[in-house]
């Protein structure tokens, strides 16, 4: 026995920790594209995915935070460019990402330039929206994050670093791999924050397929829900749609 323990010792020492573990990147680097294959085949094929340029969705909304629900419309145009435009009962919001800056009105007042956690939820409702075209074009180092469960279903997780240092886990179902759930995180005043969202029902529209419900939480709480009634797909979205001005600073 002290003989055998002797042996391994100094196999180790010669092949040093990479050298026994050598084959566990290259196993999880092709699980990891086996998967996003997966997903993307799911969702219509590369053709398909970079074919969608632009987006216009119309629904409703639940904001429980607020306690009041309305009518919801997203606009989205590659690259980076997302409207989302809220009329409560009580209350409007719009929201506005273009590029590197966003921006926020309430109740048709002038637009104002947002930063912090106002303007990540911005970004990083673009970056999962726009998360399938992202993938295809090798944007982010993807390590694999686990197994999960999302609404009780088995999921596995991918997480996703990009060049900005963006981190979002991406869910998705073992069984029909489509992406059930994406968590970003983010740091704002030396705190840790994670943005989430669900998604269901989904649809084909398109050639793809899309969720009709969708699920927003923020640290865990759940704070909207919209239902989508309709998508447009590549819809001529002008530049000028995603403009701003008597921008103050928020």
């Amino acid at each position: 026995m002290a003989h055998i323990i002797y042996i391994l010792v100094c196999v180790f020492f010669l092949t040093g920790p990479e050298g026994l573990f050598a084959e566990e990147a290259p196993v999880e680097a092709q699980h990891i594209t086996s998967i996003i294959s997966k997903v993307i085949d799911t969702y219509g094929g590369k053709k398909v995915v970079e074919g969608i340029h632009s987006i216009h969705a119309k629904g409703e909304i639940h904001a429980f935070m607020r306690q009041d629900h309305g009518t919801y419309e997203l606009y989205l145009k590659r690259e980076r460019k997302l409207r989302v435009e809220t009329k409560y009962e009580h209350a409007s919001e719009l929201r506005i990402l273009n590029g590197d800056r966003g921006y926020r009105s309430d109740d048709g007042l002038p637009l104002e330039e947002v930063f912090g956690a106002r303007y990540f939820s911005m970004l990083y409702q673009y970056k999962h929206l726009d998360i399938l075209h992202d993938l295809l074009k090798g944007s982010y180092k993807i390590s694999f994050a686990g197994q999960s469960y999302v609404n009780g279903n088995p999921a596995e997780v991918l997480r996703l670093i990009d060049k900005e240092g963006t981190i979002m886990d991406v869910f998705i179902d073992v069984q029909n791999f489509l992406i059930v759930k994406v968590t970003g995180y983010f740091s704002e005043d030396d705190k840790k924050m994670s943005l989430s969202t669900e998604y269901s029902d989904f649809k084909k529209v398109g050639g793809s397929l899309f969720p009709f419900s969708i699920t927003n939480y923020a640290a865990g709480m759940k704070i909207a829900q919209t239902v989508i009634d309709k998508y447009f797909i590549n819809p001529d979205i002008a530049d000028s749609f995603f403009g701003s001005t008597n921008i103050q600073s928020f």
